[in-house]
């Protein structure tokens, strides 16, 4: 928000002058602490036009960069960038314009409804009148101020951006794709892309229901580990239409909707799907022709798009030219792996995503009206559009996890039979990721009329589960949701059963029976709102919960004997809180071990102890000593004490040269408030927090009503020069929360300032 706005708008009213053009737009936003925008209209265009407004007071630039990127445009105004990704941007995302596939979904059966595109008209309308308002040569932001590549946006723009996230899969490959012999663009030949997980996004949530929490109604923990920076970051939002719609949370930037929040009956938010939502294709080429594949026995020419793009250089622009092949699947790619796809003579592989289309929008406003999470459920169900685990609790005390979204229908006889390869075969087993024969019909994704679109699994056949007690997930698969009643049988394209979890999980699930039993500290037993903040703040590491005087015990021998250096080291581990708070001293140490591979288990994991096992850390295998010697090597060298707290060595930059301490640490550790530093620096530790713990919503029912407090990690705006660019950044650094304000009276009475928008 800009700082004029801050210093003295509470009263303030900004229209159109007498005599305009009629009114079509109205809201007012309201700002609270820490910049929180509550945005009150009469219907969903001017919901949009509010939060549109607000979303570019924030973070204007990050929008503004978005919308280049998927106009195709990053290298006409910033030239090639390092190894010509913009090119390969702009190549990938012309393609996706010139398909035509937007127009036809906006025309077509599932094209999003009145509501829908009046929200997202609303939105992208607030967002020019800020750049109107502002002027380009006068934004608060000095990454876009000026910029050649701001402009004025429309609907389309926003819809443009929302079918490219949907098509992310493999996109340097499917630029980079090409006939053998034919020639590369630099820095395009088979690139390395990994997949299908996107890096830096995970999450933990609990459903808490009436027989786990102290009051016998819901409460629920949101606490996704979305990355720090990029476009995949969090704004809180709060939606208020009088009388027929009140909705708080936070939402993706550069979106209207909040896709982690609550309404007076319901609280919901999501966690990343093991579910492989796309699906590869191993083409068997005609030998006389690279260019076309068998399919049930005749040779089928592929498609041919030309795409050109303009790309900045120091003699001006330079036209780029690139041939995309299409297959009856989806585009063909070429990628160095893993899964290595090449294209051959004989072979090439072609990609399919199963995307929501347009129904997201939709999706999302049937849920703000839910009263129960039986009717959340349904909604999911009729539009198939979550990308994620949904995990949701309801003011009578039930809970429900599902994972009910747009997924391949591939069942594993299918898988089987139809993987001709051995590279097929192997990421099958090990990785669950479909790469069908496709020569023949039969090995095309099945369709089921119950589903909302084919090719996907009908949502009657997907994992969900509504219980009395709770529902978890903390990204392993669905299977362990809940302990007591493991869900099974389904196909592996989903995720795997039976196996071992994440150390984050099983201390997930942990926490929950610890708090069951009240002995976690945190007071009586069961769960409200301030012991299920406890419980996220406690910042247990169960990996060194479980290793811990192994290692220290280990240390000591080797210290006593060919690694004399390590006995300060040995000291530190002894001494640790086994905490990631602030204060704690030698987490770092345990963290590097970690990191280099020295978490090795003495005793299996047990499908029948899936919380407890492996265990026992092997301090006969070699790699553990190794690892431990290597970690300390490292801090060593990077001049870092053994027993630093670990405020000194974890921290978050914000403009002025401020480095905010913060505590949390890596999931792969057995941490449930997850935070995943990057650059390590001699004297300073991390100073960088790529992802981890962003959005935190906590939600406790009442008779009175929802009470809710939340936090975002990273702060509302990405302007450095913002106030609220590193406040929020702050509270969570001291285990603050903030309330969100459910009611229009509580936001009215905490209003920090005050704006009231009206637009042709």
């Amino acid at each position: 928000m800009g700082r004029t706005i801050v210093a003295g708008m509470l009263a303030a009213l900004v229209a159109l002058p007498a005599g305009a053009a009629e009114t079509r737009y109205r809201a007012e936003v309201i700002r609270t602490a820490y910049g929180a925008p509550h945005v009150i209209a009469r219907d969903y265009g001017g919901l949009g036009y509010g939060g549109g407004y607000a979303s570019a007071q924030d973070n204007f630039c990050d929008f503004a960069e978005r919308q280049m990127t998927v106009n195709a445009q990053r290298a006409r105004y910033l030239g090639p960038g390092e190894k010509n990704a913009n090119v390969v941007s702009d190549l990938y995302h012309q393609h996706l314009i010139q398909t035509g596939r937007l127009e036809a979904l906006l025309a077509g059966r599932g094209q999003p409804s009145p509501q829908a595109r009046a929200l997202a008209r609303g939105f992208i309308a607030g967002i020019n009148r800020y750049v109107r308002d502002v002027g380009v040569a006068n934004l608060p932001d000095a990454r876009c101020r000026g910029a050649a590549w701001v402009r004025t946006y429309d609907e389309m723009d926003y819809w443009r951006s929302v079918v490219a996230t949907q098509q992310p899969t493999f996109m340097a490959g499917v630029v980079a794709a090409a006939p053998p012999g034919a020639p590369d663009l630099p820095g395009l030949q088979a690139p390395a892309e990994r997949s299908p997980v996107p890096e830096g996004q995970g999450s933990n949530a609990y459903a808490l229901g009436r027989e786990a929490t102290k009051s016998g109604r819901g409460v629920l923990l949101g606490n996704p580990h979305y990355p720090w920076d990029g476009i995949n970051r969090f704004v809180r939002m709060h939606l208020i239409i009088p009388g027929r719609l009140n909705i708080v949370g936070a939402g993706l930037q550069n979106s209207p909707t909040i896709g982690i929040g609550h309404n007076r009956w319901i609280a919901w938010t999501h966690t990343v799907s093991t579910a492989r939502r796309f699906g590869l294709f191993e083409l068997t080429l005609d030998p006389k022709d690279p260019t076309a594949y068998l399919y049930e026995g005749r040779s089928v020419p592929m498609t041919r798009t030309a795409v050109t793009v303009q790309v900045k250089t120091d003699s001006g622009l330079t036209p780029v030219t690139r041939t995309f092949y299409g297959t009856r699947f989806g585009q063909v790619v070429e990628n160095a792996g893993p899964p290595a796809t090449p294209w051959t003579a004989q072979r090439a592989y072609a990609v399919r995503d199963a995307g929501p289309d347009l129904r997201g929008i939709d999706q999302y406003l049937e849920m703000y009206q839910a009263r129960g999470v039986r009717q959340l459920a349904a909604t999911l169900a009729k539009f198939q559009a979550a990308g994620f685990n949904t995990t949701a609790v309801d003011a009578s005390g039930e809970a429900y996890y599902g994972d009910v979204g747009a997924l391949p229908y591939v069942t594993d006889a299918k898988a089987e039979a139809c993987t001709v390869s051995e590279m097929a075969r192997t990421l099958w087993r090990t990785q669950r990721l479909p790469i069908l024969d496709g020569s023949r019909a039969a090995c095309d994704w099945d369709s089921d009329p119950r589903a909302v679109a084919p090719g996907i699994f009908p949502p009657q056949v997907l994992p969900q589960l509504f219980r009395s007690d709770y529902t978890s997930n903390s990204n392993d698969s669905y299977w362990l949701t809940n302990p007591k009643a493991p869900l099974t049988g389904y196909p592996r394209i989903l995720g795997d059963e039976a196996t071992a979890r994440s150390l984050r999980t099983r201390l997930s699930l942990k926490l929950i029976e610890d708090r069951l039993a009240g002995r976690d500290g945190l007071g009586a037993a069961k769960f409200d709102l301030a012991s299920v903040q406890g419980v996220l703040f406690n910042n247990r590491n169960l990996g060194a919960e479980i290793t811990r005087d192994r290692l220290v015990g280990l240390c000591r021998k080797a210290a006593s004997g060919p690694h004399p250096d390590l006995a300060d080291a040995c000291r530190a581990l002894e001494a640790w809180d086994l905490k990631v708070d602030l204060d704690s001293r030698g987490a770092h140490v345990f963290r590097l071990f970690a990191d280099k591979g020295g978490l090795v288990f003495k005793v299996p994991f047990d499908p029948a102890d899936p919380v407890n096992t492996p265990h026992t850390l092997d301090v006969d295998d070699p790699k553990v000593l190794t690892a431990l010697v290597e970690a300390v090597k490292q801090l060593r060298t990077l001049g870092i004490p053994m027993d630093a707290p670990l405020r000194q060595v974890q921290t978050e930059p914000r403009a002025g040269g401020e480095r905010i301490p913060i505590h949390g640490g890596p999931g792969p550790e057995g941490v449930f408030n997850v935070i995943t530093p990057v650059d390590l620096k001699p004297g300073l530790g991390w100073t960088k927090i790529r992802h981890g713990s962003s959005w935190i919503m906590t939600v406790e029912f009442t008779d009175k009503g929802p009470v809710s407090q939340g936090v975002l990690s990273y702060s509302q705006s990405t302007n450095p020069d913002s106030p609220h660019a590193a406040d929020q950044t702050r509270l969570y650094s001291r285990k603050g929360w903030d309330d969100l304000r459910f009611t229009e009276a509580a936001a009215r009475r905490d209003a920090v300032s005050r704006v009231v928008l009206t637009g042709p």
